[in-house]
């Protein structure tokens, strides 16, 4: 039974000792005070009830619970302080989706840090116990498994290289034996810590607004310096060295086009012809096609399922801009469209009908289905090679047309607006160093406006 607190003849409500059968009718010098309070339910409708016991007289029992009550009305107190970060970052990354928030490339990102990073290490602590320090313990934990991981693989690659050259040295007949290695880890950079760190953060952020936690520690957490890598880029000439070299390539167009219109490989593979208008000499770009969704969707057609080939760009900055396109770049999608056409012809019945409601697709395989955008990169990678140029990855030539146009003075919001980056800061600090002749004509330019002697002397002599 419990026994209430009883003080000048009035019962304290919630603060009571659990007696038995055998303690006294007035008094019990056994058993010590406990406090109950029974809170609103929690985000979720769950009940809510704060329990705790110990304490050596009912006076400390009230001080506690009033204690407890301070803390809840003033905000102080979390609604649910059993919730581990493990519950709670699946139910806050589905309520994102649900709501519309993320972009199906980014709830992708945010599921892996959390499945992969997030849970792993920290997912059995409670929201309300987690703290700064307990974030970069992890953190540090999270790298140090990595190369681990790494260190494990490149002793087994070099093991198994050891054995194959052994073998091979013995005389035998059929071809040589070729190891079988396993998959070496990337280490885990400064980039991929903080796109796990702004997961963890914009979840505990959500958890302060939901009454969950009292404050965020994850700014508090330490981080590598993350540096922002320098783009790298071809010269002008080598860039015209290239498309001279592969014009007479399939492909050709859709390099051009990434030179010259600075759209991203996937944004390449998912523009339609409705998208395109050669009269006007622009695109807007409104779909993609990524590695990750032309390989589930061709897996969903192996399986008889509903496909998805495309998917919208990567960020909103980037989603229904508009791209202008110069004469030249016109003239060379307009053959395209007709190769495309006269392929459709030879291709008759077998070309492939469009994969959605959006219009047939720009760039596709001679049959008409959609490009892999991981075969574009190889075949760039190829024809670099087979160009003899210094090697750079596909979506260098995204880089070559931002360089470019800074080369040529356009301004850093115009440029960011063309080519869908989210802030003219990131293209300043990526390619600030690119800037080229630019500066050159800044500097004169500047010099210029101030009269002075050595000035008007040098402009007589010229």
């Amino acid at each position: 039974m419990n026994r209430p607190y009883v003080y000048r003849g009035r019962k304290i409500p919630g603060v009571y000792q659990r007696c038995t059968a055998k303690c006294g009718p007035d008094k019990c010098t056994q058993h010590r005070w406990q406090y109950e309070i029974e809170l609103p339910p929690g985000p979720d409708g769950t009940r809510q009830r704060d329990v705790k016991g110990g304490f050596e007289t009912a006076r400390e029992a009230v001080d506690a619970r009033a204690e407890v009550l301070r803390e809840f009305k003033a905000g102080n107190r979390s609604l649910d302080p059993k919730l581990t970060l493990g519950e709670w970052l699946p139910n806050w990354l589905a309520a994102r989706i649900e709501r519309g928030e993320l972009r199906e490339g980014t709830a992708e990102d945010y599921e892996d840090s959390i499945n992969r990073f997030l849970i792993p290490r920290l997912g059995h602590m409670k929201l309300v116990d987690l703290r700064a320090a307990h974030i970069t313990a992890a953190y540090d934990a999270m790298r140090r498994d990595r190369d681990e991981e790494i260190k494990r693989a490149k002793a087994i690659n070099d093991e198994r290289r050891a054995e194959a050259d052994a073998k091979n040295r013995v005389k035998h007949s059929g071809r040589p034996r070729v190891p079988r290695l396993v998959r070496v880890p990337r280490p885990l950079g400064p980039l991929t810590m903080r796109r796990i760190h702004n997961t963890l953060s914009g979840a505990l952020r959500s958890a302060t607004r939901a009454g969950l936690i009292t404050r965020n520690p994850a700014p508090d957490a330490e981080l590598p310096k993350a540096v922002v890598p320098k783009a790298k880029v071809w010269t002008a000439d080598q860039l015209g060295t290239f498309l001279d070299a592969i014009e007479g390539q399939r492909l050709y167009p859709l390099y051009h086009l990434a030179a010259f219109a600075g759209m991203r490989r996937g944004e390449l593979c998912g523009i339609s012809w409705d998208d395109v208008d050669l009269d006007a000499g622009r695109i807007v770009v409104a779909w993609q096609i990524t590695e990750k969704s032309y390989r589930a969707a061709r897996r969903a057609e192996r399986e008889g399922k509903k496909r998805r080939y495309r998917t919208k760009p990567k960020t909103r900055a980037g989603e229904d801009r508009v791209v202008d396109l110069d004469a030249v770049s016109v003239e060379v999608l307009r053959k395209w469209r007709k190769t495309q056409r006269e392929e459709r012809l030879r291709w008759g019945p077998a070309y492939a009908e469009p994969i959605d409601e959006h219009g047939d697709l720009v760039f596709t395989s001679e049959d008409g289905r959609p490009l892999d955008p991981g075969l574009t990169y190889t075949r760039f990678i190829r024809l670099v090679k087979e160009a003899g140029l210094s090697h750079l990855k596909l979506h260098g030539l995204r880089h070559m047309n931002i360089s470019l146009q800074l080369e040529a003075g356009v301004s850093e919001t115009v440029i960011a607006m063309r080519v869908g980056h989210t802030s003219p800061a990131l293209i300043r600090s990526t390619y600030g160093h690119l800037i080229g002749t630019v500066g050159k004509r800044a500097a004169e330019a500047t010099a210029a406006m101030v009269p002075r002697a050595q000035n008007r002397k040098i402009k007589r002599a010229s």
